[in-house]
């Protein structure tokens, strides 16, 4: 694995081109990954959905957690953070690509678990919705949603196709981040 060094250059370099499809102010800690990968499926071998990679440091502590790198799916809507990514973790699918469109991207695809670092915050309303449902539609069975936000006081579900299962606050995070985690209200939706 290559140095943060360039990895901070590339978030900073993001940030300064697109700040709101970055949607942070500095890049996730380890810590904020771990929280996040504590919530992965122990009993699954289905293939598990990352959003919003970023850099990697979340990727990198998905994979430390042991979860094998051929189960790891990531869009990444910045190409540059893509390249990035294929370069720093092989053996896992990255795909450059928008998260609204999972439905184009994964036509057949259901996974063990949806992990989100969207800022979801700088999202419409409806683009929110359009996620949930595409989300809910990926989603096996029993699988959660996992979203991290820096919204630490909010405890509502970005959809209410969702409830809240569970959440954690990271407090050593730069800023404070909540991880959220989430199941549908209802069993996984066709696709039509």
């Amino acid at each position: 694995m290559s140095s943060p060094r360039p990895s901070l250059r590339l978030f900073l370099s993001e940030m300064a081109r697109s700040p709101k499809q970055v949607g942070a102010v500095w890049p996730s800690s380890p810590a904020l990954g771990r929280a996040m990968a504590r919530f992965l499926p122990a009993d699954s071998e289905a293939p598990i959905l990352e959003l919003g990679p970023g850099t990697g440091i979340v990727t990198s502590e998905l994979l430390k957690s042991g979860l094998p790198p051929r189960r790891l799916v990531a869009v990444e809507k910045s190409e540059k953070m893509a390249r990035h990514l294929q370069h720093l973790f092989p053996g896992t699918r990255i795909i450059a690509g928008d998260a609204l469109d999972l439905d184009g991207l994964f036509p057949d695809e259901h996974f063990a678990a949806v992990i989100s670092s969207l800022p979801l915050k700088v999202f419409s309303p409806q683009q929110v919705e359009t996620l949930a449902s595409q989300i809910e539609r990926r989603l096996l069975p029993g699988a959660h949603w996992v979203q991290f936000s820096y919204h630490i006081v909010n405890g509502v579900p970005p959809s209410k196709s969702f409830s809240k299962v569970d959440s954690h606050i990271v407090w050593t995070n730069f800023p404070p981040a909540k991880v959220s985690v989430y199941r549908p209200l209802h069993g996984p939706i066709p696709t039509a």
